[in-house]
């Protein structure tokens, strides 16, 4: 999420603030419900066994939950997902220049558990998301051998609301706005919209980026023009000794030292 500039046509005219068309993947979110996994909470996509895990995952309204009892197997099913990873110090070599990476490695139960359990940590790494829930349910439904995804609507928790919905989302690939010679300031903290008005060259937008009237979205120009020849920068960025700075000036004047 940030800042980033396009190249646009000169006469690009598309709305401020508003999403790019070509960004829009088409709303899966508009199928209909699945009467066949409404099992009291709205369709889930989960059949009843399935929802009865899921409901269960974590303690309350009677039941002491059990993503802090796993078994050995449920573990190792995680790992083999890719979960429960660990960073790890290694040599940089010509192929991987990073000094440390994150690696799946083996784990015990007993150990993802008390990671899981009263007074653990949300930030630990061993914590548990809501994809490792959605595998342990499918995998516990697995171990007990009954089904876990809805067979009417292939676990999606909704129908088509017309012939070949579905396919059409799957299809989808986002399109970039045409390029040209202009220069734009766009947001990409929601799928990508532009915030300024397109400008002949870099020094025009950066000279608008500059002015005071934007509050607190105004930078100094000199930031803006390093900004710009940077191309990206995230929302925020920020240290121990200069605290927390918008991430264009950060971008801008750390491009300058």
């Amino acid at each position: 999420m940030g800042r980033e500039i396009r190249r646009v046509p000169l006469d690009f005219d598309w709305p401020l603030d508003t999403i790019w068309e070509g960004f829009l993947m088409p709303d899966r979110l508009d199928s209909l419900p699945c009467p066949a996994c409404d099992h009291g909470r709205g369709s889930s996509g989960w059949t009843a066994e399935a929802a009865a895990l899921d409901r269960t995952f974590y303690p309350g309204y009677g039941h002491t939950g059990w993503h802090d009892k796993l078994e050995q197997d449920e573990v190792d099913r995680l790992v083999h997902e890719g979960r429960l990873r660990r960073r790890m110090w290694r040599e940089p070599t010509p192929d991987n220049p990073r000094d440390r990476e994150w690696v799946t490695v083996p784990r015990t139960a007993a150990e993802v558990n008390a990671a899981n359990g009263p007074g653990a940590s949300l930030m630990d790494t061993l914590a548990h998301d809501g994809i490792n829930r959605g595998i342990l349910v499918a995998f516990r439904c697995e171990k007990l051998g009954v089904p876990s995804t809805c067979t009417q609507c292939d676990g999606r928790g909704g129908i088509e609301a017309y012939p070949g919905q579905f396919a059409e989302a799957e299809a989808w690939e986002p399109t970039d706005p045409p390029a040209g010679y202009g220069w734009q300031l766009w947001e990409t903290a929601s799928e990508g919209s532009p915030i300024s008005p397109v400008f002949a060259s870099a020094d025009l937008l950066a000279e608008w980026m500059a002015e005071p009237e934007r509050g607190r979205d105004w930078v100094p120009q000199e930031a803006a023009r390093k900004f710009i020849d940077a191309g990206w920068a995230p929302t925020a960025m920020g240290n121990a000794a200069e605290g927390i700075r918008p991430g264009v000036e950060a971008i801008g004047w750390a491009s300058s030292k």
